[in-house]
């Protein structure tokens, strides 16, 4: 009866997601010598890790598991963690422009809400957790890929290519990886209208101990009300929110050299 009810897939499955190691960026060939099963089955079983959203594909043929098997395997201990941090922040920032506010994390190569408060406005910019949108189209998006190398950037956009959603939508990989370098430069996103036409979002990343983008926060409502004139006022709270809780996550920013602030 024991060996009836024993499957040997999932013996094999969790093998291979083992064989990680906690590590990103394995080659098929280290995790067939890890688990010491043939390429072609550790292949199948990253292929369909790959289709449910809980391994990634690089450019250059190298795995990674994504945030959601961590996610499945603790509870969403992380995502938790983060929504308690956020929540008491973000509920100042509504209080303050009544307007929606968004906490957003990578999930699959999307943007995944995960805690949404919403403005109290009759005519508002509808959103809830749960909700996924494109990472090139939104200023929570832009945030989150602000700090990956060009390569992560790519693998990330070959998923979901860039498509027009509205007349605003940064249509050229190019100016979409120039756009990223001034999230990077002034520490902000905006959105403008590029996701929903006559909408408008402002981001600001959230950073862990490594340095690592892992989240961010947006302030998103109609581009009447989120004009150009309050990107000021709307970038410098939520990087000053962003930056209390990358605080507590333990984030230290590398000071800036007097030359490199000189050259600026």
């Amino acid at each position: 009866m024991a060996a009836r009810n024993y499957i040997a897939a999932i013996e094999r499955t969790l093998k291979v997601v083992g064989a990680f190691n906690g590590q990103r960026d394995v080659s098929l060939g280290e995790l067939a010598s890890r688990t010491r099963m043939i390429k072609s089955s550790v292949f199948r079983i990253l292929y369909t890790l790959g289709q449910l959203g809980y391994a990634e594909k690089d450019t250059q043929g190298r795995y990674s598991l994504t945030s959601r098997w961590e996610n499945l395997c603790l509870g969403a201990q992380p995502t938790r963690e983060l929504i308690r941090l956020a929540a008491p922040l973000m509920s100042i920032l509504l209080n303050r422009f009544k307007e929606t506010v968004n906490l957003g994390v990578i999930d699959g190569g999307d943007v995944l809400y995960i805690y949404v408060l919403e403005s109290p406005h009759a005519f508002r910019l509808a959103a809830h957790a749960g909700m996924r949108s494109p990472l090139y189209s939104t200023a929570l998006g832009k945030c989150l890929l602000s700090r990956l190398s060009g390569e992560q950037v790519g693998a990330a956009l070959k998923k979901h290519p860039i498509q027009p959603l509205t007349d605003h939508t940064v249509r050229d990989r190019a100016a979409f990886k120039r756009d990223l370098g001034r999230v990077r430069e002034q520490g902000f996103a905006i959105d403008n209208g590029e996701d929903s036409s006559g909408a408008r979002c402002v981001a600001a990343p959230i950073f862990n101990a490594a340095g690592e983008v892992v989240a961010a926060i947006s302030i998103s409502g109609p581009a009447g009300r989120i004009n150009h004139k309050r990107d000021h006022e709307l970038s410098s709270s939520l990087i000053d929110t962003c930056r209390r809780i990358s605080t507590t996550l333990k984030y230290a920013p590398l000071p800036t050299s007097p030359s490199a602030a000189g050259g600026r």
